[in-house]
Parts: structure tokens; C-alpha cells; sequence
């Protein structure tokens, strides 16, 4: 228990600092959240509703897998997750290496990247979690279905 609310205590704190650097770029790059319509990192009620979002509804479909879903099939969608975080991370990182994107600002520039990695973190942690848990053993078919 006392792991589970510290791992959830990490993930608030990141998902606020996330949200606190997306809602705070420099006066070039508001003018690029204005232009550009991001209306939802306006400001950091928006941006923290967004964020947290985000996390929540991954959190929610790792948690389901988790449940639900066979060992088999629960370290696919947790290897395919990753694989989707990482490449939105190399997607930010080429992104915000170009010049227009650069003048935004470093806290905006560190919030863009957090959030893939925060998601990173989280998909791996579940991944390694699902590989090292074990399942129930059958014994033989009268388990499979029910007692006969």
C-alpha cells in the first residue's frame, strides 16, 4: 500500500510540474499558443485539466489491461504503449528542436517533453510490473471448467 500511494504521489507531482511549465512559456511562444489555438495549455487550470487527463485516462487503461487482460496480451498493449510514447517523445524532441519552437522557452520546452516521459515511465513500470507477476496455475481441465 504504501508503495502504491508514493508511485501515485509521483505521479501527481510530475503531472503538476508538467502542467505548471506547459502553462508558463515565454511572451513568444503565448503568442504561438494564441495563434495556434492551444486553447487547452492556455493557462494552468487548462493546462492541469489536460495533463491530468492525459495521465488519468492512460493510468485507467493500464489498470484495465492490468485486470483483465492475459499475461500474453497484457505485455503486448503495454509494449505497444511504450513504443507510442517513445515515439511522441522523439516526435517533441525533433519538433521543439527547430528554430520557431525554440524561442518558446525552456519551461514550455521541458513541459512539452515531460509528458511522453512521464507516460514512458508509467507504460514500462506496468510492463516490468505484468512480467514479474505470476499467473494462477490450472491443474489440469476440471479447473478450466469449474469443479465437476
Amino acid at each position: 500500500m504504501n508503495r502504491k500511494l508514493s508511485s501515485w504521489l509521483l505521479l501527481l507531482v510530475l503531472s503538476v510540474t508538467d502542467a505548471y511549465l506547459l502553462a508558463h512559456p515565454n511572451l513568444i511562444g503565448r503568442i504561438g499558443v494564441l495563434v495556434y489555438k492551444h486553447h487547452y495549455i492556455r493557462n494552468f487550470p487548462r493546462a492541469l485539466l489536460t495533463v491530468a487527463l492525459v495521465v488519468g485516462i492512460s493510468l485507467a487503461i493500464c489498470e484495465l489491461v492490468m485486470r483483465f487482460a492475459k499475461k500474453q496480451t497484457a505485455i503486448a498493449a503495454y509494449m505497444v504503449l511504450t513504443a507510442v510514447a517513445v515515439s511522441w517523445f522523439m516526435y517533441v524532441f525533433v519538433t521543439f528542436s527547430t528554430f520557431s519552437y525554440r524561442i518558446t522557452g525552456k519551461a514550455f520546452i521541458y513541459g512539452a517533453h515531460l509528458l511522453p516521459v512521464i507516460l514512458t515511465g508509467m507504460y514500462m513500470r506496468y510492463l516490468i510490473k505484468r512480467v514479474l507477476l505470476k499467473e494462477p496455475e490450472t491443474t489440469g481441465p476440471a479447473t478450466e471448467n469449474g469443479p465437476q
